[in-house]
Order: structure tokens, then C-alpha cells, then sequence
């Protein structure tokens, strides 16, 4: 994997309009990257989430060229949606109340453009240009902003349209990444980056990508896949986030094996399994062109979607790319989101890796946990020793 690689697909996925309950762009664009993919099986549930299922190993399973337990399958998951505005209804002339989705910054919005989109019609349309007057708060809860738009336009507005911040949709610099929606179209481009990986290699192994729907409206759609019954319950998964930097992490010092969020720590075995590997790709690129980097935090600033994997049993990890201007909150006024390259490569190579280890994310663990533990012995063995030799600071005698 590389930068142009990424950027490629990136163009497809991160200019896509999309919000809380609008996510069909996106989706009309995974469902067409699966079509050109013959040995991808994509599916949809009762509630809009896409499932994308890779088995590399059927042939050799099918031929007996493999035996015993196969081993778990790895399901990496990422969300289609991004903070926006939906149509609730129109008040007068070119006025309109459009429902806040997710964490559009209020404090910052007074003013602020929005490009309104409608769902019937093509992906790459031109958008409505509108501007926000006000932040209404209804007696019911939530929050709802009014907005305006030129009259000649008013009557292109109705159910079905929705609104994301006028901020420009895609562009690379160097080695950055701008985009109206990083978080977490990144995260979805990832996903489609590291199966397009293990295509390309006729890897024998499974795995699989879940795609969810209105994470940032309260992580609706992963919440009914996990109480649909739907999901494998001996798939292991890793949930893909674009973070905050504000919770620690740098943009360029690699993608973050996250141990956990403001709620949960996730699955140890998983956790130890992914920084085993990404330990390992770091010491087998010591001294080469390009090194291969990786951070190890917490991430408490939020929750994220493998908090409620957690909560429902299923065993799970997590990565994140370090995000700067989170939900587009930039310091001085609303901007663009910006994620690494550099660290999105890392991160589609690290989930590769994880995917492609021989002893699997949980052997992985297990081999530096036990490697581990010899050091520690010995370590103890010796300390043990001198620890008698001096008890109390003072030379024992014989």
C-alpha cells in the first residue's frame, strides 16, 4: 500500500456527501467497489449496514489443503456518516429548519455555509448553498438550525434533503490529508484499502469489513447490528476511528492502537495482539526508506463503536488515525478535518499484518505475552538472587 493507492480511493469515498440517516452515497459507492470485486460477498441488513465478506480460504479449505479449526474470522468496521443537518421542515419563503445530526459545532456555525444535498439525485451533484442564521433548541430536546437559501432555490428543498458545512470535500498537500469528512470516511476508505490488499495478494485467510450507519447520531446503526443477532459471534473485530488529537495522540507519528474510550477498555487479547504486530512491522522496517511507525493510547475523549461490540460480548479492538479540526471545528472557525497519509498507509499495513499473521491477532498476543513473561522471569531469577545475597542492604554472611 502507498499514498497514491490510498488517494485513489480515497477521491471515490471522501467526496461523497453523507450524513446521519443519508448515508446511500456512500453505500451506492461500496456496493459498486464490491461489484467489481468477484470474491467479495456484499450484504445488507434490515437497517442499512453493509457487511463485506472475503474468504481466501475456500479453495484451500475445500481441497483439504488445510486442517483442523479455522481460525477466526477478522471483521475491521467503520462508520459512513458524518455530522450534517437533515430537512425537518420549511418555515416561510427561502427559510428552512434543519435537524442538527450528530456534532455539528454550534458555536462555531452562527453564519457558517452549508451545501444542501438531495438523496434523488446523482452522488457528484451541485449542491444548494445555504447559510445558518440560527440555532433553535426545541422544547423537545436536541437542537435544529435555520437556514437560508438563495429563493430562487427555496423550492429544490425538501424531505430528503440534507446539509453538510461548505467546506471544500477533498484535497492532498504533501503529506496531508483536507477533507469536509475525514471521520470517518478515512475510516471507510481504510477498510475498502486493506481488503483491496489482501485481494491483491490471494491471501487465504477470512475477513471482512462492516460499515454502519449514524455513529455520529448515537451510534445508531451498530447498536441494531449488535442486537440484531446478526453478526458472528467468533469473528473477531477491530473498529476503525478517526480521533481527536486533543485526546494525545500526532498526526504523522502513526495510526493508534486505541486500548480503549471514555467508556470501555476492549478485549486485551486483541489489543496486545495488534501493537505484537505493529511492534513487529516496526522492527522489520528499522533502517529502510520508509519506517513504518504506530502509537499505543487510550483515546478517552469520546466512545466509539467498539465500546458497544464490548457491551454486547463480541471481542474487540481498536485503531484510530489521529485527527486534527475534529468535526471540523478548526481554532479559528470552521475548516476542513485533516488526518496524515502517511499514518492511513500505516494503519491499512498494520491491519494486513494483523490479518496475515500466521498465529492470528490472538496468537500474536499470546507469543509476546509468553515472550514477555520469559523476561521477566529471568529478570526475576536474578533479582531473586541478589535480593538474598543483601537482605536489608547489608552482606549476608555465611
Amino acid at each position: 500500500m502507498n499514498r497514491d493507492a490510498f488517494l485513489e480511493l480515497a477521491g471515490q469515498i471522501m467526496t461523497l456527501p453523507t450524513a446521519p440517516y443519508h448515508e446511500q452515497f456512500v453505500g451506492d459507492a461500496v456496493a459498486e467497489f464490491a461489484a467489481r470485486r468477484p470474491h467479495l460477498i456484499m450484504s445488507s441488513d434490515d437497517f442499512g449496514n453493509l457487511l463485506l465478506l472475503y474468504d481466501g480460504d475456500k479453495e484451500e479449505t475445500a481441497s483439504g489443503g488445510r486442517r483442523g479449526r479455522r481460525r477466526p474470522r477478522l471483521v475491521v468496521t467503520a462508520h459512513m456518516d458524518h455530522p450534517g443537518m437533515a430537512f425537518a421542515k420549511r418555515l416561510s419563503g427561502p427559510d428552512f429548519l434543519f435537524e442538527r445530526l450528530g456534532g455539528v459545532p454550534e458555536d462555531l456555525s452562527r453564519d457558517g455555509k452549508v451545501d444542501i444535498f438531495r438523496l434523488d439525485r446523482p452522488s457528484h451533484q451541485k449542491p444548494i448553498r445555504g447559510r445558518i442564521m440560527a440555532c433553535v433548541s426545541p422544547a423537545a430536546g436536541g437542537s435544529e438550525f435555520r437556514i437560508r437559501v438563495g429563493r430562487d432555490d427555496s423550492d429544490e428543498v425538501g424531505p430528503g434533503s440534507f446539509a453538510m458545512l461548505a467546506l471544500r470535500p477533498l484535497e492532498a498537500r504533501k503529506r496531508r490529508l483536507r477533507a469536509r469528512a475525514c471521520d470517518d470516511l478515512a475510516g471507510v476508505t481504510t477498510g475498502l484499502c486493506f481488503l483491496d490488499e489482501l485481494l491483491s495478494r490471494h491471501s487465504p485467510i477470512r475477513a471482512g469489513l462492516l460499515l454502519t450507519r449514524a455513529e455520529e447520531a448515537g451510534l445508531g446503526g451498530m447498536l441494531a447490528a449488535a442486537r440484531s443477532g446478526s453478526l458472528d459471534r467468533r469473528a473477531l473485530y477491530v473498529n476503525i476511528e478517526c480521533s481527536s488529537c486533543r485526546a494525545g495522540a500526532q498526526l504523522g507519528a502513526g495510526p493508534v492502537v486505541r486500548v480503549g474510550d471514555r467508556i470501555s477498555l476492549f478485549d486485551p487479547q486483541i489489543t496486545g495482539g495488534l501493537v505484537a504486530v505493529a511492534e513487529e512491522l516496526t522492527k522489520a522496517a528499522a533502517g529502510a526508506d520508509r519506517p513504518f511507525r504506530y502509537q499505543r493510547k487510550l483515546m478517552d475523549g469520546g466512545t466509539c463503536e467498539a465500546t458497544v461490540l464490548t457491551r454486547a460480548g463480541y471481542g474487540v479492538g481498536a485503531v484510530a488515525l489521529p485527527l486534527k479540526n475534529y468535526h471540523n471545528a478548526g481554532r479559528n472557525g470552521l475548516r476542513p478535518e485533516i488526518i496524515d497519509l502517511d499514518d492511513a498507509v500505516w494503519l491499512v499495513e498494520l491491519l494486513v499484518g494483523v490479518a496475515l499473521h500466521p498465529a492470528g491477532v490472538t496468537g500474536a498476543s499470546k507469543a509476546a505475552a509468553k515472550k514477555m513473561d520469559r523476561a521477566i522471569g529471568a529478570r526475576q531469577r536474578e533479582q531473586a538472587r541478589r535480593l538474598r545475597r543483601q537482605r536489608s542492604g547489608r552482606p549476608t554472611h555465611s
